[in-house]
């Protein structure tokens, strides 16, 4: 599978751009953040070191001998192909 990223297509069909914040919501923003930053810091610290979950899947993925999918292994070997061309012999500017 490839992938193209053409950030500029949005823009050619009448997107517009983003508007920064009112300096003013950031700040109450901020103020609201601070005020839980405690609260946050306490759950966070309460954390398992690792999910189960996560280690039981990872280790049936890694069990799997067609994980990742020969289609995937391809797309990313020619991607990093691409790349590592590019860096060798890059286009004239």
């Amino acid at each position: 599978m490839e992938t193209e990223h053409n950030f500029s297509a949005a823009r050619r069909k009448g997107a517009s751009r983003a508007t920064r914040a009112d300096p003013a919501a950031k700040s109450i923003s901020s103020a609201t953040s601070t005020a839980r930053l405690p609260e946050l810091q306490k759950a966070l610290r309460n954390l398992p070191d690792s999910r189960p979950d996560a280690v039981r899947r990872a280790r049936k993925l890694i069990a799997d001998p067609d994980y990742p999918p020969k289609r995937a292994q391809q797309a990313l070997a020619r991607h990093l192909a691409a790349r590592l061309k590019d860096e060798i012999d890059p286009l004239p500017s």
